[in-house]
């Protein structure tokens, strides 16, 4: 038998707190059960059951009740004036809208910001989707509204991904999968798909490789100003040799260069140049080196 340090009340082996002025036991002798506790299902109530879930839980069911109600009247009073369901449809799509992003997460407490904020973007794009539907019978504008909601999703899913990856290269690969996909889906819905794969794709893949070729290249080198603007002058002269190709062949179906050989012409002296910096500071270190030796 152990008494309290603090108040001497005696104390049972199972009592890992004083059961009057809640001092903490230390008895390195005593055995405790995890399982044995005083009032133990008083305990479980208070950890189970949260207040303000409970009150979540019963604003969303009312407000899910009033939605329903609300979506029904409609419905009815549409059906019955005009002998089909018309009208009603648009505040009736507006008021599911309204349910699944303030509604749901309430029946759903817990949830973490990324997850609602993926419940948020996929019934923002359905709603514009639905209602360019039913006032127009196709998706002409919303299907473009949509995949810019879709594509802001993927960016910040990409962000929530990378607090957990912590790693450039895959989140790299993601992006620029992401952005190709999202290019050749804006291609296909447009009228003239012939504008965005035969220029706009192409020129755009240009920038994209020799952009990360770029990052790469910088990032492996210990960073210099003179490597850094030899890098970029290089990249920069391939990447309007390209753009020039690309546009050449569009208009007049064949390769031929014209402004980018003034660009090319430019830039390239000026990248050389910083090469050749680089290579007299490293053999003036070389040879200070070898001279203190």
């Amino acid at each position: 038998m152990s008494y309290c340090v603090h108040c001497g009340v005696k104390l049972a082996d199972y009592h890992e707190t004083c059961p009057l002025c809640s001092t903490k036991v230390l008895n390195p002798n005593a055995k405790i059960d995890p399982q044995t506790r005083d009032f133990p299902e008083y305990r479980e109530h208070l950890k189970n059951k949260s207040p303000d879930n409970m009150k979540r839980l019963f604003a969303g069911t009312v407000m899910s009740f009033i939605i329903s109600i609300y979506i029904i009247i409609l419905l009815l009073i549409n059906y019955l004036v005009n002998g089909q369901i018309s009208w009603s449809l648009i505040p009736a799509v507006s008021l599911v809208y309204i349910w699944f992003t303030v509604a749901f997460p309430l029946l759903r407490p817990g949830q973490t910001f990324f997850r609602l904020f993926t419940y948020d973007s996929f019934a923002t794009a359905l709603y514009l989707l639905a209602l360019n539907l039913i006032i127009s019978g196709n998706i002409a504008w919303s299907k473009f509204a949509a995949s810019a909601i879709i594509f802001i999703w993927i960016i910040m899913a990409g962000i929530f991904i990378s607090d957990r990856v912590k790693k450039w290269i895959p989140m790299i690969i993601y992006y620029i999968l992401a952005s190709i996909l999202f290019t050749v889906l804006y291609a296909f819905m447009l009228t003239n798909n012939n504008v965005i794969v035969h220029l706009i794709l192409p020129i755009y893949v240009s920038v994209l490789v020799l952009t990360l070729l770029s990052f790469f290249m910088i990032k492996a080198l210990i960073f210099d100003i003179t490597s850094f603007l030899a890098i970029v002058f290089f990249n920069v002269a391939i990447l309007a040799f390209a753009v020039d190709m690309t546009v050449s062949h569009f208009l007049t179906h064949s390769f031929q260069p014209t402004w980018s050989i003034f660009v090319v012409c430019a830039l390239i002296p000026f990248s050389l140049a910083g090469i050749l910096m680089r290579r007299i500071k490293q053999l003036r270190s070389f040879i200070a080196r070898k001279f203190h030796r």
